[in-house]
């Protein structure tokens, strides 16, 4: 295998878990006995570290509103609050860089690409992530904003780009991006276009090893052959990664749209894609597998997610796993942890960032951690969202 092949399968198997065999596991095995420890101690902070993401959103606006949006977690409401502040994302990094292993980063929202360092073009958070060649540092984007000049800016730099498309049908895609049609339609087909124009650039740009296209399945929306091979057929052209992941219920009556992954993966199969003997077919809410390989000859790898967040084997497992996630105060002046996904609990950053007090600042990342080990959001039935933005989407 190539050095360059060799790059293609690493950034695809960064976040599954497997043995040293190269055999999925089930996480809940490996951690109930941490389930017992009432504070990790620093050591095991550090591994945490180590193999954990720092997710950050950089701004909770976005420019559509797609059925399944959990908005990082948080209400609708944080939809119209304001961005974060650049200069406190990147000093929070840089105290983290200087006292632990953390290797991974990414930058997501809302949309990120609307926020007005990237809008006035300032790249303050592109030349930070220039000057930090050892991290992983990845960009998640719907890929309306995602320009020529953005993309020219961070193809060198970044080490995963992944654009949250969902459909190459644009009716399709508008269905699943416009929550009560809150826009017209020939302004969502001019971002389409956009998205398009986008991902052709993208794809000339040989980095076909740093892209994921990222599809959320829905039943009876876009899981039909047609819909999933346009994927996995841009994928092949250049040489992209394709992303599906499981639809997750925001509320109880969404459930009628999760795709299960025995229906998905035979559907996969009939379109070509090979997965491993020992891939998991079952959707058991006891279990935790969350990522899982496939080949499509032409692509670069594939990679099928589960969050799985209120099911028993994912808030059992969620401290181990689940990325670290940052996100603005409402008023924009601080940052916060949220540990828990469906729940809004939430830890106060700033003091510690504004006072470059390191050894507050790791104690709030462990409180975080250990908070998850209790598995708080265990039998969560939705995501807390509030009832006047409940859906009454154009998907039923």
């Amino acid at each position: 295998m190539s050095n360059s092949q060799n790059i293609i399968k690493d950034e695809a198997e960064i976040t599954v878990r497997k043995t040293k065999e190269g055999k999925y596991c089930d996480l809940t095995h490996g951690i109930s006995h941490t389930r017992s420890i009432k504070r990790l101690t620093k050591s095991q902070l550090m591994k945490l570290f180590a193999k954990l993401r720092l997710r950050f959103t950089i701004t909770p606006q976005c420019n559509i509103w797609c059925v399944f949006c959990s908005n990082e977690g948080s209400n609708y409401t944080a939809k119209r609050e304001k961005h974060a502040d650049i200069d406190l994302i990147i000093n929070l990094c840089e105290m983290l860089f200087k006292k632990t292993p953390l290797k991974q980063v990414d930058f997501s929202g809302g949309e990120p690409l609307i926020h007005p360092d990237f809008l006035q073009k300032k790249y303050k958070l592109i030349k930070f992530v220039r000057k930090n060649p050892k991290i992983r540092f990845s960009l998640h984007t719907n890929g309306i904003n995602l320009t020529t000049e953005i993309i020219n800016e961070i193809k060198d730099s970044f080490s995963r780009i992944g654009i949250s498309i969902h459909s190459l049908n644009f009716e399709t895609w508008n269905k699943i991006t416009n929550t009560n049609n809150q826009f017209p339609k020939n302004v969502q087909l001019r971002k389409f276009d956009e998205i398009m124009k986008n991902i052709e650039f993208l794809g000339k740009q040989k980095i076909g090893n740093k892209v994921f296209l990222k599809s959320v399945v829905m039943k009876d929306i876009n899981d039909s052959p047609k819909e999933l091979k346009a994927i996995l057929d841009m994928c092949g052209k250049y040489h992209f990664h394709p992303k599906f992941l499981q639809f997750e219920p925001q509320y109880l009556g969404q459930e009628k749209f999760i795709v299960g992954r025995a229906e998905l993966f035979s559907k996969l199969e009939r379109l070509g894609c090979k997965f491993a003997e020992d891939a998991p077919r079952h959707n058991d809410p006891k279990t935790y597998i969350p990522g899982v390989n496939f080949i499509k000859p032409g692509a670069a790898m594939g990679l099928h997610s589960i969050f799985g967040c209120g099911q028993e084997g994912a808030c059992m497992t969620c401290y181990d796993f689940l990325c670290m996630f940052v996100k603005p105060l409402n008023h924009a002046k601080g940052l916060y942890l949220k540990p828990c996904a469906v729940l809004d609990t939430r830890i106060d950053l700033t003091h510690a960032i504004k006072t470059t007090n390191y050894e507050q600042l790791l104690d709030l990342f462990r409180i975080s951690r250990e908070y998850l080990m209790l598995a708080p959001g265990l039998g969560t039935a939705d995501w807390n969202k509030e009832d006047i933005y409940m859906p009454n989407s154009t998907c039923r």
